[in-house]
C-alpha cells in the first residue's frame, strides 16, 4: 500500500540525492550502496541498518571536520564537552519537528508531515507530553515571530498597514521596537530576544492572509473558545473577513488577490461548476472584494 506525503523543499532535495545514489533498477531509497561500507555482494536489495546509518553519519561528520581543518575553515561541526558530537538517527526526529514547528502554521503542518491524527501527538513526538516539547515549540515559535516583527520594524513596514487593527498594530510594533533598542545592542541574540518576547510580547501574529493583532475583547475566535487563544490558525472558527483584530500587510493583500484570481479561474472553468458550488464561490469572491475595498488604507 502506497502513501502520499507532503514534504518540504529540503526533504525533496534529500530524496533526489538518494535516488541519484541508487542504480536505476533499485526501487528503495535506503538500499545498501555498492560503493559504500554497507554494500555487500549478493545483498544489493537489502536496506542499511540503523547502526550502519549512524556509522555513516559520524564518518561524514569526521570528514567535514577534516576538510575544515585542511582548508582553514571555521564552520566545522562543534565538539560537545571536548569530544566529537555523536550523531544518530533518532536525534533528527526532534530536530525536524522543531524546524517545522517554527514555520507559520507549523504545528498543524507537523501533524500532517508525521501523518499523526492530532496536533498533540506531533507536539510530543520527541518524547512524552512531559518532555517539555510543547514548551520548546512555543518558545521557538515566539522567537521566530519576534525575529519577523523586528524585520518588519527595521523595514518600516508597520507604517504601511491596512485593516481595522492597522493603527493598533503600528503602535504596538513601534513600542516593541523601542523596547528592543533599550537593550543597547543592534543585533539581539536568541537569549535576549526570548527574554523580551516573554516580557513584552506585542501579541501580533503574522500570517499568509492576515496579521492578527490580539485583543481579547474583539476576538471572535475567543468567543467560540470560551476566552482561550493559542495563536493564529489554531481556531477553525477564525473569521478573518469579519474580525476587528485584523491588520493587513502588502503580502497579505497580495494573498487575498491571488485567492480572488483562483476563484475566478474556478468560476470560468469548463465544464461549469454545479450551481450551488458556483454560488458559494461567487459569494466568497464578493466577500473578499468587499473586505479589501473597506480597509482603512491600501498598503503602499
Amino acid at each position: 500500500m502506497k502513501a502520499i506525503w507532503n514534504v518540504g523543499e529540503p526533504v525533496a532535495r534529500a530524496i533526489t540525492v538518494l535516488e541519484m545514489l541508487q542504480p536505476p533498477d533499485v526501487e528503495h531509497l535506503f538500499n545498501r550502496l555498492d560503493h559504500g561500507p554497507g554494500g555487500h555482494k549478493g545483498r544489493r536489495h537489502a536496506a542499511m541498518t540503523t547502526g550502519r546509518t549512524n556509522d555513516n553519519l559520524n564518518h561524514f561528520a569526521a570528514w567535514v571536520n577534516r576538510y575544515c581543518d585542511t582548508h582553514g575553515r571555521h564552520d566545522a561541526i562543534p565538539v560537545l564537552n571536548g569530544r566529537p558530537f555523536k550523531l544518530h538517527t533518532a536525534q533528527f526526529r526532534r530536530t525536524l519537528a522543531r524546524f517545522i514547528a517554527r514555520r507559520p502554521g507549523g504545528t498543524i503542518a507537523g501533524a500532517l508531515q508525521y501523518r499523526h491524527h492530532s496536533i498533540q501527538v506531533f507536539e510530543g513526538y520527541a518524547g512524552t507530553s512531559d518532555s517539555g516539547f510543547r514548551a520548546e515549540v512555543e518558545s521557538e515559535q515566539a522567537l521566530a515571530r519576534g525575529e519577523h516583527l523586528l524585520a518588519v520594524i527595521d523595514a518600516h513596514e508597520h507604517t504601511h498597514l491596512a485593516g481595522p487593527a492597522a493603527a493598533e498594530a503600528a503602535r504596538r510594533l513601534e513600542d516593541f521596537g523601542q523596547r528592543t533598542r533599550l537593550q543597547g545592542t543592534v543585533a539581539l541574540d536568541d537569549r535576549r530576544l526570548r527574554r523580551i518576547m516573554n516580557r513584552d510580547d506585542p501579541a501580533i501574529y503574522p500570517g499568509t492572509y492576515i496579521t492578527y493583532v490580539h485583543d481579547p475583547a474583539k476576538a471572535l475566535c475567543e468567543r467560540a473558545h470560551q476566552g482561550t487563544f493559542e495563536g493564529l490558525g489554531d481556531h477553525p472558527q477564525c473569521q478573518p473577513l469579519a474580525c476587528r483584530n485584523v491588520a493587513l500587510t502588502r503580502e497579505n493583500v497580495d494573498a487575498w488577490r491571488r485567492e480572488v484570481e483562483l476563484l475566478d479561474q474556478g468560476l470560468t472553468a469548463r465544464p461549469p461548476l454545479p450551481p450551488l458550488l458556483q454560488h458559494r464561490l461567487v459569494q466568497r469572491k464578493h466577500q473578499i472584494e468587499d473586505f479589501l475595498a473597506t480597509t482603512s488604507q491600501e498598503p503602499e
